[in-house]
């Protein structure tokens, strides 16, 4: 049997692999989650005339979510604003937004 430099086990070194890619999967699909509602309820309030800024709404969702979950608010925040999630959520719904308003 073979081993990386690590010397970990082929098979820790594949279940890691399929772990990371289960999560960059999971975190991926939620990013588009949030930007597809961000972009409907952005719509809608467009529509209505009120003003509507989607990293605000973003980051209440993932608040709310964090909450049901009873997960410190300011360490999962602070961990998606560094990953990135909240800025191609954000980025998504504005282009959107931007491409319905053209």
């Amino acid at each position: 049997m073979g081993s990386d430099e690590t010397g970990r086990p082929p098979e820790d070194l594949r279940a890691r692999q399929e772990n990371d890619l289960a999560v960059s999967y999971a975190l991926a699909t939620m990013e588009f989650a949030l930007a597809q509602e961000a972009y409907h309820v952005g719509a809608t309030l467009r529509e209505a005339g009120l003003d509507f800024d989607p990293l605000t709404f973003v980051a209440l969702r993932i608040l709310e979510a964090g909450a049901a979950e009873s997960v410190d608010p300011s360490d999962l925040l602070g961990a998606l604003s560094d990953n990135g999630t909240l800025d191609r959520s954000v980025e998504l719904a504005t282009d959107w937004l931007e491409d319905e308003a053209a």
